[in-house]
This record gives structure tokens, C-alpha cells and sequence, in this order.
């Protein structure tokens, strides 16, 4: 973080300095132990949609930076369990906010582009992008997943490339639960009262390709255990936009070139960024960051 970074932060107008002394209405280093989550989790959430459900891409940013800087120094100022329940209410609720409430790409990226250095310690309070979350205040089935599940559960094609740039779906351990996941998850209701069934097949079939720029083979057999379990595909011929050499085929090696690559920026903690300083012609730049 460069220092300018930390100067925007510093002083009494951190949005979530702010919040902790209106939560526990006292100074910020006395903190009554009694309190539980329950008590202050409606005031956070409020207080935090308030700011995120109108926020520009750059009054987000800001606000981002203020809650790296809060997670990052105020473990020195807090009791340790006031600390640990206030980070995972807040977080909670940012991701809520961004990913099930606004869905937008803009802010995603900005979100990923703050956050991202901290993905390597999926211990780390800042690598939220790992981190389950729960619609709040809904009694949804999506309660408990990460950001990458409830994109590709929802379909949100632009979200979810913005989070494939970053090499969400190569960290993943089982890929093919994400190809699962956009498959055979039903849209909302909501959803698709707004958008016919032939908009929600369109999304489906463009996000699988998306994850198909990423992976160099999908597990059938997950796929047809899933069936077997008696759960439907949403489209009938979905075998038919699977590329034969994700599961059968040799795979490209164009493609197999580009996850080289791709893993080694991701292992150096560059990816997307350190596409732009490779030596290489702006189409294979495009091809590396999945555009094509």
C-alpha cells in the first residue's frame, strides 16, 4: 500500500472508526465483554448499506481503503473478540452488498484490485474474496458461499470474468463445482420474473465458456454423478458446450500455453496486472486476461 494510501485513511474519519464508537457507545478501548454480534450486526448493516447502495466505483474505493485500513490497525485498539466478530460482520456485509446486492463489475474489480494482494493467506481478514458469506436478512438456500459459488450460481457473466481475471477459479480446488454450480443452480424466482428463460439459458452458456478460457479439463463424472442424484441441468443440451478438449480431446495448445503463463503471474500475486508488462502484441494480452 503506498503511502499515499495510508494518509487517506489515517485520522478520525474512517468510516469504520466511526462505526465502532457508534456501535459500542463508548471510547474504543473499553469495550463491554457481555455484548454478542446480535447486538450491533442490524446498526453495521445498516450503517454500511447506507454507503454502499448508491456508491460510485470511486466512493467505493475509498471505502474499501478505509476498512484495509481499519482491518490492518485497530487489532491493537479492540478486544481481540470484539475485533474478530466486527471484521466478519462487516465483511459480511460488504460482500452481501457487492456481489448479491449491487452485482456490479465496476466495483468488483475495484474490490479484487485493493484485496487481491491478500489472497496468497486465506487466513488473512483482508482476503475476503475467499471469505462465505450470507445474504443477510434473506431466507435464501445461497447462505454460506463464496463469492466466486453465488456469481457462477447466479450466472452474472461480467461479475464472474472480472473474478476469473483474477485467478479466482485457478485457486479453486474442485473447478468443476463452479461448471456445477452455473449448470444446475435455478435461477432466483425474482430473476426470472425479469428475464425470459431464453436471456437465463444465454447467461449460462456464456459463463461456461468463460470458465472453459481458464480450465483445461472439466470431471464428467462429477457432472453426470450430479444427474444421478436426480438434480436437472437447465439446458437439455449442455454436453454440446463442452469443448471435447476439456474432457476427451487434447487439449489446445494455445490454451495450454495461456495457463502457464497465467499460473506463473498468479503465483507472483500479478494476475491481471502483470499481463500488460509482458513483452507480447495487445491480442494475446487480450487472450491471457480472457477476452477471447
Amino acid at each position: 500500500m503506498s503511502g499515499s494510501d495510508e494518509d487517506h485513511t489515517d485520522g478520525e474519519d474512517n468510516v469504520f472508526l466511526n462505526l465502532v464508537a457508534r456501535v459500542i457507545r463508548k471510547p474504543l478501548y473499553r469495550f463491554p465483554g457481555q455484548w454478542g454480534h446480535e447486538t450491533y450486526e442490524p446498526r453495521i448493516y445498516r450503517s454500511l448499506g447506507t454507503i454502499l447502495r448508491n456508491a460510485t466505483s470511486e466512493e467505493f474505493d475509498a471505502f474499501i481503503m478505509d476498512f484495509i485500513h481499519f482491518a490492518r490497525t485497530a487489532q491493537a485498539r479492540l478486544d481481540m473478540q470484539f475485533y474478530m466478530e466486527f471484521i466478519n460482520v462487516c465483511t459480511n456485509t460488504i460482500l452481501h452488498w457487492v456481489f448479491a446486492r449491487r452485482c456490479s463489475a465496476d466495483i468488483v474489480r475495484k474490490l479484487m484490485e485493493r484485496t487481491s494482494v491478500f489472497l496468497q493467506d486465506q487466513t488473512n481478514n483482508l482476503a475476503i474474496a475467499w471469505r462465505c458469506f450470507t445474504p443477510i436478512y434473506s431466507p435464501s438456500p445461497v447462505g454460506g458461499v463464496t463469492p466466486l459459488m453465488f456469481v457462477a450460481q447466479n450466472r452474472q457473466y461480467d461479475v464472474l470474468k472480472v473474478l476469473l481475471q483474477y485467478g479466482m477459479l485457478e485457486k479453486e480446488r474442485r473447478p468443476t463445482y463452479i461448471i456445477i454450480s452455473v449448470l444446475f443452480n435455478p435461477p432466483r424466482l425474482e430473476a426470472l420474473d425479469e428475464r425470459c428463460h431464453a436471456t437465463v439459458t444465454r447467461e449460462l452458456r456464456d459463463c461456461m465458456a468463460l470458465c472453459f478460457r481458464v480450465l483445461s479439463h472439466v470431471s464428467m463424472s462429477d457432472i453426470e454423478m450430479q444427474i444421478g442424484y436426480g438434480r436437472k441441468p437447465l439446458i437439455e443440451d449442455w454436453r454440446d458446450h463442452i469443448p471435447p478438449s476439456r474432457y476427451k480431446d487434447p487439449c489446445e495448445l494455445t490454451h495450454l500455453c495461456r495457463m502457464v503463463v497465467r499460473t506463473s503471474l498468479l503465483a507472483r500475486g500479478r494476475l491481471p496486472d502483470g499481463i500488460k508488462s509482458l513483452p507480447l502484441p495487445t491480442l494475446l494480452q487480450g487472450y491471457l486476461n480472457l477476452e477471447s
